[in-house]
């Protein structure tokens, strides 16, 4: 997948975590809603981090990002077991989960030739790895 692509998803992906506590009616102190909300806010936070196409400050390489991506996704998927609630409620998070780890793997590590970067200049040097 190209990483501009890529960032279009990822923005995607995070307001959909951002919004599913809402769409499914989970109440808004649970766990359930709280994982979707933090993999949501957090998945936004570092795709602005990231030293691509839609990135907003080039703080991690595309390589860390998707390392994050493949990490968060496979907790995410693991979410419902690991903080108690598989028996309520358990199919998004594992969509979720496991579309983050496909995105990961399937996704090119550095922009396609001559992308414009989000901050001219910013991480041209990192990028050439």
């Amino acid at each position: 997948m190209p990483t501009r692509l890529h960032g279009a998803v990822d923005y995607a992906w995070g307001l959909a975590l951002l919004l599913t506590p809402r769409l499914l009616r989970l109440p808004t102190r649970s766990a359930e809603a709280r994982t979707c909300r933090v993999a949501g806010a957090g998945a936004v936070a570092y795709a602005a981090l990231t030293d691509y196409e839609l990135g907003l400050v080039p703080a991690l390489t595309m390589r860390e990002h998707l390392a994050v991506d493949i990490a968060g996704g496979a907790a995410l998927a693991a979410s419902p077991w690991l903080l108690g609630f598989s028996d309520r409620i358990r199919w998004p998070y594992l969509a979720f989960g496991l579309f983050a780890v496909a995105a990961g793997l399937v996704t090119r590590t550095r922009p396609e030739r001559g992308a414009a970067l989000a901050a001219p200049g910013a991480g041209r040097a990192r990028m050439r790895r």
